[in-house]
Parts: C-alpha cells; sequence; structure tokens
C-alpha cells in the first residue's frame, strides 16, 4: 500500500495566538490517506476538523499558523513550501499533481461576475499551453462529466440552482487533475432532495478518476455513505478511528457513541442507546487536562483528568484514545 499513499499527517498541530491566549485548533493528528480512498473527519463545531483541511490546503487564517508536525504529499513535506509554492501545488503549477477543495457554500466560492466557462477555465488558461478550442472542448467536457450541459458554459453562477452551483465547483476543481480533494461540508448548505445526487456525483467520480477525498463534516450519515475510514474529532484532537461499518456498530470512545446516539437512525424502527452528556464543550483557550473530555464523560475515572490518553489499536482498524481500553483490551471500573 505504501506506493498508493496520497496524504501522510503526523503529529500535525495548528494554534492561533490570541490576546487571551493560545488556542491548539488541531493538537498533534495522524493519518494517512492511500489512493482512491476517503477519510471522514466528524465532530461537532469548534473540533478542529474544518482547520485541519485548511493546515492541507496551506490556507491556515491569520492568527493561526501550524507550529508542529509534518503533512506529506505524494512524498513531499507540504510545510517545508513557501506559499507561493503552495498555490502552485493548489494550480497544478511544477508540481507532480495539484491539490484541490470543494468547500460547503458554493455561492461565495464562485466569482459571480465570470461565467462558467471562466470560471472553470481560469487555471487551464493561465497555467496551461492549451488552445482556445482546446480550453472550450476541456470545458465543454468537464461540465457534462458533473451532469451539466454545454451551453451552460455562457451562463453565470446567479443563473444557477444551489445543486447547480456545486457541480460548477466539482468541475472547477477537475479541471487540474488533482488525485486529492478536500471536501468540506460540500452539501451541508444543500437541500435535502439535492444531498444524495452530488455524494452519488462525487462517488462516481472517485472510481472513475480514482481520487482521493479528505471529507470533512459534521453530519453522521453523510461520513458513514462516503468514507472508507473516519476520524472522530473533539478539541484539536482524534479521539477515534475506524472504518464505517465498525465505527457505527461498534463505537468505543465514550464521545463517539454520544455523537451516533444524537443522530438520526437509519430506520424509525432502529433503537440507539440513549447517552446525554454533561455539561458543555469546554472553552479550547482552557482546556481540561489530561483527556479533554473527562469532564463530560459518563465513565470518567481518577486517571482521566491527569493522564492524555494515545490513540491505540482497540482490534484490527480500529485506534481509540480511551482510558477505557489498554491495549485494545477493556479496563473495568
Amino acid at each position: 500500500m505504501t506506493n498508493d499513499l496520497i496524504l501522510r499527517v503526523q503529529d500535525l498541530q495548528t494554534h492561533f495566538f490570541t490576546r487571551t491566549g493560545v488556542v491548539k485548533a488541531v493538537d498533534g493528528i495522524s493519518f494517512e490517506l492511500h489512493r482512491g480512498e476517503t477519510l471522514g473527519i466528524v465532530g461537532e463545531s469548534g473540533s478542529g476538523k474544518s482547520m485541519t483541511a485548511w493546515s492541507i490546503l496551506g490556507m491556515v487564517p491569520h492568527p493561526g499558523r501550524i507550529v508542529g508536525g509534518s503533512i506529506h504529499y505524494l512524498g513531499e513535506n507540504l510545510l517545508d513550501k513557501s506559499k507561493g509554492e503552495m498555490q502552485d501545488i493548489r494550480e497544478r503549477r511544477n508540481f507532480k499533481a495539484s491539490v484541490q477543495a470543494v468547500f460547503q457554500d458554493p455561492w461565495s466560492s464562485l466569482n459571480p461576475r465570470m461565467r462558467v466557462d471562466q470560471i472553470i477555465s481560469e487555471p487551464l488558461v493561465t497555467h496551461r499551453s492549451l488552445s482556445r478550442a482546446e480550453v472550450r472542448s476541456q470545458v465543454q467536457e468537464l461540465l457534462q462529466v458533473v451532469g451539466l450541459h454545454p451551453f451552460h458554459a455562457e451562463r453565470y453562477p446567479h443563473e444557477f440552482s444551489g445543486g447547480q452551483r456545486q457541480r460548477i465547483a466539482i468541475a472547477r476543481a477537475l479541471s487540474t487533475r488533482p488525485k486529492l480533494i478536500v471536501l468540506d461540508e460540500p452539501v451541508s448548505a444543500l437541500d435535502v432532495s439535492i444531498r444524495a445526487q452530488i455524494l452519488n456525483l462525487l462517488k462516481e467520480l472517485q472510481s472513475t478518476y480514482n481520487l482521493s477525498y479528505l471529507l470533512i463534516a459534521h453530519n453522521l450519515a453523510t461520513v458513514r455513505y462516503m468514507s472508507h475510514t473516519v476520524g472522530v474529532m473533539y478539541l484539536g484532537k482524534i479521539v477515534e478511528e475506524s472504518p464505517p461499518a465498525e465505527l457505527f456498530t461498534n463505537a468505543q470512545h465514550p464521545y463517539t457513541r454520544a455523537l451516533i446516539s444524537a443522530s438520526l437512525p437509519a430506520h424509525p424502527r432502529q433503537r440507539r442507546e440513549e447517552i446525554v452528556l454533561a455539561g458543555e464543550v469546554p472553552s479550547p483557550l482552557n482546556p481540561p487536562g489530561g483527556c479533554t473530555f473527562h469532564p463530560r464523560c459518563p465513565f470518567v475515572m481518577e486517571r482521566c483528568s491527569v493522564d492524555i490518553p494515545l490513540l491505540k489499536a482497540y482490534s484490527s482498524g480500529h485506534m481509540t484514545a480511551c482510558h477505557l481500553y489498554e491495549d485494545g483490551v477493556p479496563v473495568a471500573g
């Protein structure tokens, strides 16, 4: 599988430096993503999942910055790159393949003053030696690939529905022939009736082009449907990682269990364990010591407030960061 490795993140730390203190938005996370697979990262607002995406894209907003770790894409550490070099990578200039992104709100990610053909062809025109006819042909092909028509090329973003605009954003991402696409809440701003269409399109494109996706989402159903592996984040850390079938039937971390308990069941008659967490998510400016989840955990033990749990194997392919388990064995208490 080594040759299929697209992305390796090791001990990534992204902090924000404010007048009142340091916010550890991403606090030492590690994961791998292979060719043609999807890693879904899920968690509540403020868990650090979107900042993980921004870190990989080299677009951490001020006053944040990456303070530690590494991000290896196709074998090269992106943290060694300058801002200009990161822009080159996003636009496939002087690099093996680009990293692209599809964001939550397609309206804000598309220039309203540009026609669709200009939006999609911008990276082609700027960075590849193609004739006007070749550019036009590729734009029409990309529109058809994402389920739109060639005549849509002459229109502006405001003439499309939200789902159609997201298809345009996907076509633009595909224009640079990326190997990795970061999907940051790609369907959460869309009507429920449209979400399945976009998710199915993304899966079809992944199969056709052997794409790798880093999927950021708060909706568990989206992550379960799309992902080959799911990472659950809480206050900047990954607390559980597993294939979705295992995670949703045999979640081990109390936080993961609570997330699943609070989500809508797949079937109205499906019964679930009801878990009500105490208190609120702690402030990232002053997180609890030890396990940051311990003030809300129904199974808290004395050591939880002191010792930081490490992400360890619970079973094959299933990792958990919880003192309830030591080397895959449940601890009584």
